[in-house]
This record gives C-alpha cells, sequence and structure tokens, in this order.
C-alpha cells in the first residue's frame, strides 16, 4: 500500500489552489463539497473557476504564487502547465509541512485525490496511486453500480441509533454481531424506502433479542464453525458467501496455501491464526488444529476454518467436521473453487472432453511410508484424466507405478504450479519424463500433476504462460506465521 487512505476533515478549513485552468477548477470543486474554503492564486481564470469565484465566494488572487500564500491553509493543490511553478508550490509546503498535491506529478503528491463515490455520509474512495486515474474512475463505476443510491440515509439512521446501542450493549463484540445482523436483515430497505418507523421497530426488536441471547450465563452465546474454501489461489475466485463470512469472522484459522489476497480480506480486528502444514513440516497435527477449532468454538466465537481450494477435497476438512459434531457444535461448510478445476481452468485444460475423457478422477500423490497405495489399475483408462494433488516430490512413484500398470509412456502429462496466480507456471510433458520435469521445480510451491490426453488440448492464456512470478507474494511462508497473525497456536 502506497498511500495510506485517509478522510480529512476539511470543514471551515483553509484550501490553497495554485491554478485557473479546468483541472484546477475540477480540484477545487471536489475540495469545497467536503466543505472547504477556496482560494484560487493565479493571473487568469477558466470560465468554470470563474463562475465558482462569482457565485460560491471562492476567493481568488490575481497573480502569480508566493509562499507566503500558504499562510492560514491547512491543503494546498498545484494545477498548472508550468512545471517550475508546480515545484516551486510543492516545496514550499512541504517546509511547512504541509499536504500537497500537484496535479499529474505522483512524485511531487504527498497526498492524491481518488475517484470518489458519494453516498454522504458514507464515501467510498478508489486510488490507482496516480498511476492510472481512467481505471481509478473504472473501478468507481463498477463500485457506483453495486452500492445502492440512498445509502446515506441507511448510514444517517444508524447514526442516530449508536449512541443507544452502545449504551445497551456495552460489549464491543455483542454491538459488532448486532450491527451485522441488521445490515443483514430488512432495515437497510427499509430506510431506503423511507419507512424509518418500520426500520425502527424492526432494530428495536432484533436489540431485544440479543439482549435476552446476552442476558445471564454468557456460556449460552453458541459459537459457530464454517469450513470455508478459499480456492486455489486467485482471491477473484472466493464465492461471495465466503468474502462474507471473512468480514463476520471472530477467528480465522487458516492454510499454508490460502493465498495472501484473500487474507486480506479478512475483518481487520479478528484473531489470525497460522496453521499451515506442508510434507513433513506441520505448525501443528492435524489432531491438535481440530482441538483448536473447538475451543475457539465453545468460546462463543465465530470461527472460519479457510482452506486453499475445497475444504472436503484433499483438506481434511471431513475430519474437523467430524470433531465438531462429537463436541455438538454449530457448523457449516462453504465449497471453494477446488485446484483441480481452478488449475486445469487457468492453464487451458479441459479435464473432460467429449472426444478425449468422459470422466475425471483425483488422487492424492502424498505418499505414506514411502508408498502411494491407490488403485492404480483403475487409471489405466485412456478415456479418463487423472490428477494428483500433492504429487510432485512423488513424481517418481506416480510414473512407476502408472507405467507397470500399462499406462503408455507418451501420455501427456502437465505439472501445473501455483495455478490461477501471478506465480503460475505450467510444464508439458509425457509420462516417460514426468520425474525429471518435476526434478526441477519449485517444491515450496503447490504443483497439481494432470495425466490424459485432454492436456494436448491445452491452449496458452497470455500472461499466464511460464510467468513464475515471486510466490512468497502470493502464498504466505510455510515457517513462520505472515506478520501480525497468531503462531503460538498450541491448544491450552
Amino acid at each position: 500500500m502506497e498511500f495510506l487512505p485517509i478522510f480529512m476533515n476539511m470543514r471551515g478549513r483553509k484550501a490553497l489552489v495554485v491554478g485557473g485552468g479546468v483541472i484546477a477548477s475540477r480540484k477545487a470543486e471536489l475540495v469545497a463539497k467536503a466543505g472547504a474554503e477556496i482560494i484560487l492564486v493565479s493571473p487568469a481564470l477558466a470560465p468554470a473557476a470563474a463562475d465558482a469565484v462569482r457565485d460560491r465566494g471562492w476567493r481568488w488572487i490575481e497573480r502569480g504564487f508566493r509562499p507566503t500564500d500558504l499562510d492560514g491553509c491547512d491543503l494546498v493543490i498545484a494545477a498548472t502547465d508550468d512545471e517550475a511553478v508546480n515545484r516551486a508550490v510543492h516545496d514550499a509546503a512541504r517546509t511547512r509541512h504541509l499536504p500537497v498535491n500537484v496535479a499529474d506529478q505522483p512524485a511531487l503528491c504527498s497526498f492524491i485525490l481518488p475517484a470518489i463515490i458519494d453516498r454522504s455520509p458514507a464515501v467510498v474512495a478508489v486510488s490507482t496511486g496516480g498511476r492510472s486515474p481512467v481505471l481509478a474512475r473504472y473501478v468507481k463505476g463498477l463500485v457506483e453500480r453495486a452500492l445502492p443510491s440512498r445509502l446515506g440515509r441507511v448510514a444517517d439512521f444508524l447514526g442516530r441509533l449508536r449512541p443507544g446501542i452502545h449504551r445497551r450493549l456495552p460489549e464491543t463484540g455483542a454491538r459488532r454481531r448486532y450491527w451485522e445482523r441488521l445490515l443483514e436483515g430488512a432495515v437497510p430497505e427499509q430506510v431506503r424506502a423511507g419507512q424509518d418507523g418500520a426500520a425502527r421497530d424492526t432494530a428495536e426488536i432484533l436489540l431485544n433479542d440479543m439482549l435476552q441471547e446476552t442476558a445471564g450465563d454468557q456460556t449460552a452465546r453458541r459459537g459457530r464453525a464454517w469450513l470455508v474454501g478459499a480456492g486455489p489461489g486467485d482471491p477473484e475466485l472466493l464465492t461471495l458467501k465466503a468474502q462474507r463470512l471473512l468480514q463476520q469472522a471472530d477467528v480465522v484459522l487458516f492454510d499454508r496455501l490460502v493465498p495472501l489476497g484473500v487474507l486480506e480480506m479478512c475483518r481487520r480486528e479478528a484473531e489470525m491464526v497460522y496453521v499451515g502444514k506442508r510434507s513433513g513440516d506441520h505448525v501443528l497435527p492435524q489432531a491438535h488444529i481440530s482441538e483448536l477449532l473447538v475451543r475457539h468454538v465453545e468460546a462463543g466465537r465465530r470461527v472460519v476454518r479457510l482452506k486453499g481450494g475445497d475444504p472436503f477435497i484433499f483438506g481434511r476438512g471431513g475430519e474437523e467436521l467430524e470433531a465438531l459434531v462429537e463436541a455438538g457444535l454449530d457448523f457449516e461448510v462453504v465449497p471453494g473453487v477446488s485446484a483441480a478445476n481452478g488449475c486445469a481452468a487457468y492453464a487451458g485444460i479441459p479435464l473432460t472432453h467429449r472426444d478425449h475423457a468422459q470422466g475425471v478422477s483425483f488422487w492424492t500423490g502424498h505418499a505414506r511410508d514411502g508408498e502411494l497405495d491407490l488403485d492404480w489399475a483403475a487409471m489405466n483408462n485412456p478415456r479418463q484424466t487423472q490428477v494428483f494433488y500433492m504429487g510432485a516430490g512423488n513424481a517418481p512413484l506416480i510414473r512407476e507405478n502408472l507405467l507397470a500398470h500399462g499406462v503408455p509412456p507418451t501420455m501427456p502429462v502437465a505439472l501445473v504450479q501455483a495455478g490461477t496466480t501471478d506465480a503460475q507456471r505450467v510444464l508439458r510433458t509425457s509420462l516417460h519424463g514426468l520425474a525429471e520435469t518435476a526434478a526441477d521445480i519449485d517444491r515450496s510451491l503447490p504443483t497439481l500433476i494432470i495425466v490424459g490426453s485432454v492436456v494436448n488440448l491445452r491452449r496458452g492464456l497470455g500472461w499466464f504462460e511460464g510467468n513464475a512470478g515471486n510466490a512468497a507474494a502470493v502464498f504466505p511462508p510455510h515457517l513462520s506465521a505472515p506478520p501480525g497473525v497468531t503462531n503460538d497456536v498450541r491448544p491450552a
């Protein structure tokens, strides 16, 4: 994050805008909407700026910039077509430690003016760090279409409720749960429709229900667990339900293969607990992870168990589910895009095809005691695609067993590393060359092995072809917790 998003109170404060053209006028208009007193310094004014001086009371100093113009100002904008003047404004503002923005020169900006979606008092700002204003406006359009036009009325209504809710629900967690339930219910639509009375009644009913839940024995408050699939890597493949739950969770237990982009969607106040595992290196044994999950839910917390891909496809979600059932706790499973589906799709490989494969099988490539105890005979089927999870380290065993059970050495094979992410790499080979190809790849990255004639149907997908970017920027470190998360997670 290059710029810290800050909403600045400019009501009644002075903003100096150096320049009198169209760009200067637009920037001044934006700051004026926040209640600032505008001072324009320019030898001449464009018609829009001149109209604002006449109709809105903006002050105009009809000359060039002087450093003394900064006296008493709280914010500075330079928007002239003279680079030397813009630089002088920047230098003078920085000398006085004033926030300054120089139009179209990010290097001279201590703050930037984002694209804004105004549903006052609800405001959303979109920025690209000055790199692409057009992209910022494009994103703004996407967000504007998603936000109700009367969202500001909802914010005002909630603001009026807030003092009473803080008084009657003094515990922070209870208040947060109340607001979340309120926003998920009928109240926002009632307010947008102008039915404030009905909305107040609905809000009061919900408050009374929560007061009854939290009254007396606090152990009566039930926690809940969600086993959530984080998808194969691309954060945009996360389901809408999973994203909503990440914003509500008190605790998130996450694996090594959950991408950092997904972790950034979690509620900022949530307790982040890293329970990542890789072959031969477990931060926590599986039994301890299940115990930790149960303990948090029993304490009345809302817990998201976040797993790469889908929790029920080689994610050991079934074992954790059994632990929750045995403890009599509430839970829900939220499926995710599996690694096989996502990685194959992003690699341009159809897992099934009318002319090549009428079925697909998923297998674990993780060996026990040096052996892969799989139904190898069933894999000798040219009309079926075989997909191996976690198999890169055991590629020689996979090749040996497939060849021994009649699969031809010319059978096409693809290895997809860090699938669906910026670090994705796709290597094509044959069954004969599988072991040698796997020996040259980065074993720290998740790798999917696809065996079948469908591999020959692969179509290159441009920027995903051989990209092999920095995996550390995609996945959390596997030996230590990422910054700001818990690593001391041994159950009590």
